[in-house]
């Protein structure tokens, strides 16, 4: 009996396992598969087995399975599945380029040139950025980098400025910033001066003269900007003396001087490299150099010279003339150009309050009022007695009334 019980489970084993892998872990279990001493037989061995190698077991048979040896019906395999098609990322539309509505050309009526040396392009620089929106405004840049007053030609730049008036150039207002090179001798002649002696400021005065004089010559405003300081110190005393020397020359000829000195330097009047801007809000105003700007540097610099530019062109579009010399040779300023500013109100008359009141003797007598003198003190009756009594005989107060001075009830008590 115990025979065929193995034969029917060995059966089995091998319907659902697949063939020689079941047999061999049937009748070789896992502890008996030592290889033998000695030379191995392949014949001693199950199918699937080789002493000192790994075998992969057999894999069962395709299409048998138990339904088909005892005769059931097959299931029918499962319908396969469609691929789902994902749906393709569309990649967005390129933006739309909207494109900038040009402004119109405008032919400017209004000129402002700039002469001067490499300080001056920044000064041109800022007032660009000053008349960016404006239109009506164009500013030209007629300098000239590492110019001197000092080594040159005492006409060069008389010359210079006609010169660019002759060739056409429109202006309604001249800027000039100059002096960043002049802090040297200054050749005169055959002679050399030494910097600021008095010899030395005379006749740099006189250059700044003959400047000033190519501008009134054509009626031309001039507006000055001053020298900032620099971040050498002995640099920046220097061009105190030579601050003075251009406020002097261009006022006593009719033009107007800007000092940018106060912008650019800390509470101590020392050189600072930053500071406000035109905003109020902190930034960096000068390079590394100690001596050029940056561009919210530049904007400062125009935005000093800005209130008097705008005076004069003010001026000059209400067809006041803005003469620098007058016929009789002294020289007037902008705000003398200017129109008067209208009449002050007439004040108001006030009616006039006596300074002396009426005298009153301090001795006259009481008198009733049929005119008789009284001739005792008047006594109190009726409803005011009682309380002028209680208040000067027994010192009691009087109540207070709603209002008076002497009320401290609480609001609504």
């Amino acid at each position: 009996m115990v025979p065929i019980l193995r034969m029917l489970t060995l059966s089995a084993l091998i319907v659902v396992s697949g063939g020689h892998a079941a047999w061999a872990q049937y009748y070789y279990p896992q502890q008996q598969q030592q290889p033998p001493v000695g030379r191995p037989n392949p014949r001693a061995y199950p199918p699937g087995y080789y002493p000192g190698k790994l075998v992969q077991p057999a894999q069962p048979q395709q299409g048998f399975s138990l339904r088909r040896l005892f005769g059931a019906p097959e299931e029918p395999p499962p319908p396969a599945r469609e691929p789902v098609a994902r749906p393709k990322r569309l990649a967005p539309p390129p933006a739309a380029v909207v494109a900038k509505p040009e402004k119109p050309k405008v032919d400017p009526t209004t000129h402002v040139v700039v002469f001067g040396d490499s300080l001056a392009d920044f000064a041109r620089q800022g007032l660009d950025a000053m008349f960016s929106e404006n239109q009506d405004v164009a500013v030209v840049a007629k300098t000239r980098g590492g110019s001197t007053l000092v080594r040159s030609d005492p006409a060069e730049w008389p010359n210079f400025i006609k010169s660019t008036f002759d060739s056409g150039q429109k202006a309604t207002l001249a800027v000039v910033m100059l002096g960043l090179s002049d802090r040297q001798a200054l050749k005169d002649g055959d002679d050399s001066v030494d910097l600021l002696s008095d010899r030395w400021k005379d006749v740099y005065t006189r250059r700044i003269d003959g400047i000033m004089r190519s501008f009134n010559e054509r009626n031309i405003p001039v507006v000055w900007i001053g020298l900032p300081p620099m971040k050498n110190s002995r640099q920046s005393e220097d061009l105190v003396a030579m601050n003075e020397i251009y406020r002097e020359s261009v006022q006593r000829n009719g033009g107007t001087y800007v000092d940018i000195w106060p912008g650019f330097v800390d509470d101590e009047n020392r050189y600072t490299t930053n500071g406000p801007d035109v905003d109020g809000e902190p930034a960096r105003l000068r390079t590394s150099d100690g001596v050029s700007f940056t561009s919210a540097g530049a904007r400062k610099v125009a935005h000093f010279a800005d209130v008097e530019i705008k005076k004069i062109l003010e001026a000059v579009k209400g067809g006041t003339s803005v003469a620098t010399t007058p016929p009789d040779g002294q020289p007037v300023s902008i705000e003398a150009a200017l129109p008067a500013p209208p009449d002050a109100a007439a004040p108001v008359s006030l009616p006039v309050k006596s300074l002396i009141g009426p005298v009153l003797p301090l001795t006259k007598q009481d008198v009733t009022p049929g005119g008789t003198l009284v001739s005792a003190p008047p006594k109190l009756t009726g409803d005011h007695a009682y309380p002028v009594q209680r208040a000067l005989r027994t010192g009691i107060a009087p109540n207070s009334r709603p209002g008076r001075a002497d009320d401290f009830r609480w609001p609504g008590s």
